[in-house]
């Protein structure tokens, strides 16, 4: 079964809520359902990181729709934001 882009960002809500407590906004909702990604300032993320860092550990790719990304300022090598990025996982259309 092929999950359209709501679906997928129901899934990630969910899946942050479960796994880190983490509540996304109506407006970060919007934004992943426009552009398949949302900048997260390291103090909105900071409370939920431990959770989700493990999460992201013990499930694979395959296993789920959302990763996060570390942006570091070249300049100076310190930690910008966190991108939540959500996609179609191509092994997982077929259920």
């Amino acid at each position: 079964m092929i999950k359209n882009a709501n679906e997928i960002i129901e899934e990630t809500d969910e899946d942050l809520q479960l796994q880190a407590g983490m509540q996304l906004t109506s407006d970060e909702r919007q934004c992943l359902l426009q552009n398949g990604m949302l900048f997260i300032d390291i103090q909105r993320i900071q409370p939920y990181l431990s959770s989700i860092r493990l999460y992201l550990q013990n499930t694979t790719p395959v296993e789920r729709v959302w990763t996060i990304f570390k942006v570091q300022d070249i300049t100076n090598n310190q930690l910008a934001n966190y991108i939540l990025s959500v996609a179609i996982n191509p092994q997982n259309q077929g259920e």
